[in-house]
């Protein structure tokens, strides 16, 4: 019986020790990345005006200067404005507009999930009946019928992506909530009488931090990309205003002679997105002991 019991035990080699340090390192990229991000955007200014239009900012043809130009580092557009100063002004919005987005799309998820679990009854069955009707809305079509009713520009996005991706962060939201529900020590605070949102403070949402947490970094970078999308196709930001989603817009004409003004802004959404990513992944695989089941894991 006691060979049984041995060898049933799991053995831990050198790859799952030297394993456990990975999601660390993704974390911990994942954070210099987005912070290097934002370091660039928030020195904007000292880049120049991403409207000025450089009389030395095309070359004898009349075509956008590359890489490495004198006096433009990132080389310049179509009509000679600097490449560099309109990446960093463009971060700014697009990274504020992630934060704000993340930030409302995430405290009404949760507010719906926390509610709709806890509480039961005919509360739960309304809504989860609007989150179902928000989830199987095509994101694209709805976001470009959305853009169209609350209007253009930064805070058009922001409602936009807020109602777009509210419903996601309530369904999981939701289903972890009724996982908590039937655990002892919450039954034990409602058969004791403790009111209802003393035990969703004290009791549920400390449990549900970390998941928080992941959910906030993976919307994030959902909504960089929605964000960048609906700029692209005009519904979001609009030109001469630059946001990486319309600097890609106006790109695409000069891919021929010009592929560093769509490979630009191009590589600024990749790198977000993979910020945010990281970051994601650094907090869901933090080793094996300090990740709690799920109910999406079963």
């Amino acid at each position: 019986m006691a060979a049984v019991l041995l060898q049933s035990e799991p053995t831990e080699t050198f790859a799952d020790r030297r394993f456990r340090f990975h999601p660390r390192a993704a974390l911990l990229a994942g954070l210099i990345l987005l912070g290097a991000l934002i370091v660039f955007a928030l020195l904007a200014p000292l880049f120049g005006s991403p409207y000025r239009v450089f009389a030395d900012g095309l070359n004898a043809q009349g075509l956008p200067l590359g890489l490495g130009a004198p006096g433009h580092l990132l080389g310049t557009d179509e009509i000679g404005r600097d490449m560099l100063a309109r990446l960093a002004s463009a971060g700014r919005i697009d990274l504020e507009m992630t934060f704000i987005a993340d930030i409302t799309s995430m405290g009404l998820g949760i507010v719906v999930g926390l509610v709709a679990g806890f509480y039961r009854g005919l509360v739960e069955q309304v809504l989860m009946r609007i989150t179902d009707v928000f989830l199987s809305v095509p994101t694209i079509v709805s976001g470009l019928a959305l853009a169209s009713v609350v209007g253009e520009g930064l805070t058009g996005i922001v409602v936009v992506v807020t109602a777009l991706y509210w419903a996601w962060t309530a369904r999981v939201i939701y289903g972890e909530v009724l996982r908590l529900r039937s655990r002892v020590f919450v039954e034990a605070a409602v058969a004791a009488g403790v009111p209802r949102m003393t035990i969703l403070r004290r009791h549920i949402v400390p449990h549900l931090s970390s998941l928080m947490l992941v959910l906030s970094a993976l919307n994030a970078a959902s909504v960089v990309s929605i964000g960048a999308g609906l700029s692209y196709l005009g519904a979001g930001v609009q030109l001469p205003r630059p946001e990486w989603g319309n600097m890609l817009e106006e790109g695409e004409n000069a891919l021929g002679y010009a592929p560093h003004l769509v490979v630009e802004p191009l590589v600024m959404i990749i790198l977000t997105v993979l910020a945010f990513m990281l970051i994601s992944e650094g907090l869901t695989n933090r080793g094996p002991t300090a990740r709690e089941k799920t109910w999406l894991d079963k």
